[in-house]
């Protein structure tokens, strides 16, 4: 039976490709997963508007990402912490710290894996933070670390 996958499927190929497979397997297991259409031109037509959709879907994200990117550029975030001898902190800064002041200062809620940090932040200091917004997109904040009370 010739299918059309909607989805790449492991094994089989990507989106968008016409295969040939066993009747069975399409029909006990593509079709009810529906993972694939029938090769027919309504299948074809089927494939090729999800296709659009899913193309439009990805540039709206990726234009909110591009968007997110240039404004956390000009965010500067202050932690305040407490300090020891020789300006050394008790503890660290780490990424969910800096997510929490970039939701309270900002409004900007990232996941946590979005700051790229090389280790967690040990001294007082000003510091230039990557953030990866998404795929190919990133952008840098600054983050300073001032002493508490």
């Amino acid at each position: 039976m010739k299918v059309i996958l909607r989805t790449a499927v492991p094994g089989l190929g990507s989106a968008g490709e016409v295969k040939e497979v066993a009747d069975g397997y399409a029909r006990n297991y593509l079709l009810p997963r529906q993972t694939v259409y029938k090769a027919t031109p309504t299948g074809e037509k089927r494939v090729a508007e999800e296709q659009k959709l899913k193309a439009k879907k990805e540039e709206k994200e990726h234009r909110g990402a591009l968007e997110l990117a240039a404004r956390l550029k000009d965010v500067s975030l202050t932690i305040s912490v407490a300090v020891g001898d020789q300006e050394q902190l008790y503890g660290s800064v780490s990424e969910r710290d800096i997510i929490s002041a970039l939701v309270s200062e900002y409004q900007i809620d990232l996941e946590p894996k979005a700051i790229k940090l090389e280790e967690p932040i040990k001294q007082v200091g000003v510091y230039r933070v990557p953030v990866r917004v998404r795929e190919g997109v990133e952008s840098t904040i600054t983050v300073w670390v001032v002493k508490g009370p």
